[in-house]
């Protein structure tokens, strides 16, 4: 239903081999792709949560950029937060 955007589901690497490198290179992988097959954006849903404050910070350090945040959505004080890069 939309033309050249796409989102970034989920992404996961093994708390062994976190800080080595492993997310970006498959966040760059992806978006490699992505831009062969013409896409000229990605979104990202992540939490406002203190816990996802590290996932947060890889983000930032890929370029993605907060675009929305929905207050109070997954509970009271726990924001949903909407990222997005363009390709």
């Amino acid at each position: 239903m939309t033309e050249g955007t796409w989102d970034l589901y989920w992404i996961a690497s093994d708390p062994s081999v976190r800080g080595q490198g492993v997310g970006a290179a498959l966040v760059s992988a992806m978006e490699g792709e992505l831009r062969r097959k013409g896409a000229r954006l990605i979104r990202v849903e992540t939490s406002a949560m203190e816990a996802y404050g590290p996932t947060r910070g890889f983000y930032a350090a890929m370029k993605y950029g907060e675009e929305a945040r929905f207050r109070d959505f997954y509970k009271p004080g726990e924001d949903l937060i909407i990222l997005s890069k363009r390709l």
